[in-house]
């Protein structure tokens, strides 16, 4: 009988240990010392003590703060495009390494090359396409950068 006592005690146990998180004992009154109040989100809460899996991250987008190297800004007009893309040919042949993001903003075509997280890199990077190329003007831009997680 005493066996079936401290089994079920133990099973009984076992989900309050698990909610026991580090918000939890902080906030626990403990005598002859203050009381700490922690003022968060519960989502915060909920994932506390869990374990990434990249799995489930699959697929997922992630927005982060970058810059990228523009080689070429023109006009509106279809010739202006055609630059554009000559200029993204240029790079993505010369260096496929570096994506190439010819686009229309408004109100007028650009070609941007890379997706550097640190201001360092693209320097690096437009150091090296001012040598090989011939871009007239080359600026690095603060870009959001768009991951997928693998």
């Amino acid at each position: 009988m005493k066996k079936i006592s401290v089994l079920l005690a133990t099973l009984f146990s076992l989900p309050l240990a698990a909610q026991d998180n580090i918000v939890n004992q902080l906030a626990r009154p403990v005598p002859g010392q203050g009381v700490i109040t922690i003022h968060q989100d519960a989502r915060l809460n909920a994932l506390l003590g869990k374990v990434y899996d990249p799995a489930q991250g699959k697929g997922k987008k992630i927005q982060t703060v970058g810059y990228r190297i523009q080689v070429y800004a023109g006009g509106n007009t279809r010739n202006a495009k055609e630059e554009a893309l000559k200029a993204a040919r240029y790079v993505k042949d010369n260096y496929p390494d570096i994506p190439v993001y010819p686009e229309f903003v408004s109100p007028r075509w650009v070609c941007r090359v890379g997706d550097y997280k640190t201001i360092e890199e693209a320097d690096q990077a437009m150091r090296m396409l001012k040598k090989s190329s011939g871009f007239k003007e080359i600026v690095i831009l603060p870009n959001q950068l768009i991951n997928i997680s693998l």
